[in-house]
């Protein structure tokens, strides 16, 4: 079994995960801050805002978990092929 740490330190130095990372956390903290200031404040422009930044923020972040699981997955079998 090797060693998860090297593995996680290969896979995020990527660069597409950094730009993915870099893009999805400040909208997703738009789309939240929208959220609950829509709620707050009883302001349907927040609503809007929050339907449009929600499903780039889904995009961004299942397109970061595949990109993750990806690189991991081929991190981990590479040891094992040169066995």
């Amino acid at each position: 079994m090797p060693d998860i740490k090297p593995i996680k330190k290969k896979v995020r130095s990527d660069k597409w995960l950094r730009i993915l990372m870099k893009a999805g956390i400040p909208l997703a903290i738009i789309s939240l801050g929208s959220l609950w200031l829509g709620h707050l404040m009883a302001n349907p422009a927040f609503g809007k805002l929050f339907l449009v930044t929600l499903p780039v923020t889904l995009l961004i972040g299942f397109a970061y978990n595949i990109r993750y699981v990806m690189l991991a997955v081929r991190e981990q079998r590479k040891p094992s092929a040169d066995e």
